[in-house]
Parts: structure tokens; C-alpha cells; sequence
């Protein structure tokens, strides 16, 4: 079937810079969430012979688990990632998992069969579609009634340091651009915004559950300071600076990471919305 996306700007970018990133910070992305993953698949009782949809797979670490988890079931990881498809085709095959696929489908508009599905999980996927009315219901039209949809997403940035104690962040802070807006990632932050597609989209028994948990970065200041640096984000940043510019605003996110690291390793708290409904 060939690949159909409408969501031509972020399809573009998860197959490229944002993609590649996450293809390279793989296990440290999956060490980052590895908490909020668990609470995912526990919101999302999977039950042995279930089928299971995994939207905004990724490179497949909870499609992998779901897949796991169902047994004699099945799990389809769906990204329109290229990229990060092929790389989780590549992780399920080489840990055994055989009833775990992939497919390249900008959920929004791929015409999954009807019915066919007894969950839908989502861990971070959900936040970026182009219209997430057309984009819920079509998962709504996948799920059998009755299915159970469950995902995480972000709440507020300011909850999130991880997405403020960058580059970026401290570029605003010393002058040397903008604040960035807070983005597509955080589109579901407001529950009352979310509460109301889901249920507009044929979703009942909506709940919201604050998911807190702690997120290791890195060892230590110098290892995340480096991922911090190789981010698209920075990279665009530091590429209009003076290397006197670059010296500061380095020292500047040196200074931020110091306060969450511990001998343990620099962690921050993540704050995050489990989000579980029905078909119905």
C-alpha cells in the first residue's frame, strides 16, 4: 500500500533530523520514558490475544512490550518515520519478537481494517497530528466497540524542564533569541482541548491520570550536556552564534544541568498525562 501523509511538516522531520536523533539517543530515550512506558501498558491492560495498535511507534519499544504482552495476539507499530520504522523492524527481529510488525502510515488518514484492533496505546505519539479530530476518529473506526484506547502525553512545558534547561531555553534567557513557542508536543496539555476530541471522536469513560515520574538523562552533566548539544534544536541555535556567543550559552546549560545531578546521574522530573478512554 503506499504511504499517504498529510501531515507533510512533521512527517518530513521525523524522517529526517528528528528522526535520525532518536534513531541515535534510542536507548537513552527508551531509559528516559522506561517509567512512563510501564505506566502506559498498565493503563492499557492488554490482555493474552489481543490486538494491539501502537500509534507514533517510533522505534518500537512499546510496540515490542504490547507485543509481549498479548501473546498469541499481535502488535502493529505504526510511524510515518521511515527511518524509525526500518529500526524497529530491525530490534523486533533480533529480539524474537514474531508477532510484532511495522507499518509506515500517518495514522490521521491510514486506512487501518475496521474493527480489527482491541487496543490502542500511544506512548507520546498522539500530540503531533495535522488534525487530531480526523486523526482520533479513524482510530476510533479501528477499534472494535468496546476497545480501550490509552496514551501518554505531555502536560505543560513549564511542568517539563526537559524541554525548557536547553539550549534554547538559554538562548531566550540570555538574550540571543526568542523563547520558542511551546509546540506541537504539548497539544494535549489541556484536558478540556483533549477531553472534548476524544469524546467528538466516539470515545466514552475518558479519565486523565497525572503520570510523575522520574526521567534519567544521562551519567552526568558532561553526557547530557553533549546530547543537549547534538539536538536539531541546539544545532540551530549555536549555528548563529559567535564561538564567544557559543562559550556562553554553553556554560549557561552547564549551569542549568548541575542543579538535577546527583551521583546517580542527572534526572528530572517528567509530568505527563495517562490518558485512558473507551470505544463506544
Amino acid at each position: 500500500m503506499a504511504f499517504v501523509a498529510v501531515n507533510a511538516e512533521q512527517a518530513e522531520d521525523w524522517n529526517g533530523a528528528s528522526g535520525r536523533e532518536f534513531i541515535e539517543q534510542r536507548e537513552r530515550h527508551e531509559q528516559m520514558k522506561g517509567r512512563l512506558t510501564t505506566r502506559l501498558l498498565a493503563g492499557a491492560r492488554i490482555q493474552v490475544g489481543e490486538n494491539i495498535l501502537d500509534i507514533g511507534c517510533g522505534c518500537g519499544d512499546a510496540t515490542i512490550l504490547a507485543a509481549r504482552a498479548t501473546g498469541s495476539g499481535h502488535a502493529l507499530g505504526a510511524d510515518f518515520s521511515r527511518i524509525q520504522v526500518a529500526e524497529a523492524r530491525r530490534l523486533a527481529a533480533a529480539a524474537g519478537v514474531a508477532n510484532a510488525r511495522f507499518e509506515v502510515a500517518d495514522a490521521q488518514v491510514h486506512p487501518f481494517q475496521g474493527g480489527s484492533f482491541d487496543v490502542v496505546v500511544s506512548n507520546f505519539g498522539v500530540m503531533f497530528f495535522e488534525d487530531p479530530a480526523a486523526a482520533f476518529a479513524n482510530l476510533r473506526k479501528a477499534l472494535r466497540r468496546g476497545g480501550r484506547l490509552a496514551f501518554v502525553c505531555w502536560r505543560t512545558r513549564d511542568e517539563n524542564p526537559l524541554f525548557t534547561i536547553g539550549f534554547a531555553g538559554a538562548a531566550a534567557v540570555l538574550g540571543f533569541r526568542e523563547m520558542p513557542g511551546p509546540g506541537a508536543a504539548f497539544s494535549l496539555a489541556d484536558t478540556g482541548r483533549a477531553g472534548a476530541l476524544l469524546s467528538g471522536a466516539g470515545f466514552g469513560g475518558i479519565e486523565f491520570a497525572k503520570a510523575d515520574e522520574p526521567m534519567l538523562i544521562g551519567r552526568d552533566v558532561d553526557d547530557v550536556l553533549e546530547y543537549e548539544r547534538a539536538s536539531p534544536a541546539a544545532a540551530e541555535v549555536l549555528a548563529g552564534l559567535s564561538p564567544a556567543q557559543a562559550a556562553e550559552l554553553t556554560g549557561q546549560v552547564r549551569d542549568r544541568l548541575v542543579a538535577y545531578a546527583s551521583p546517580d546521574g542527572v534526572t528530572m522530573p517528567a509530568a505527563a498525562w495517562l490518558v485512558t478512554a473507551q470505544a463506544v
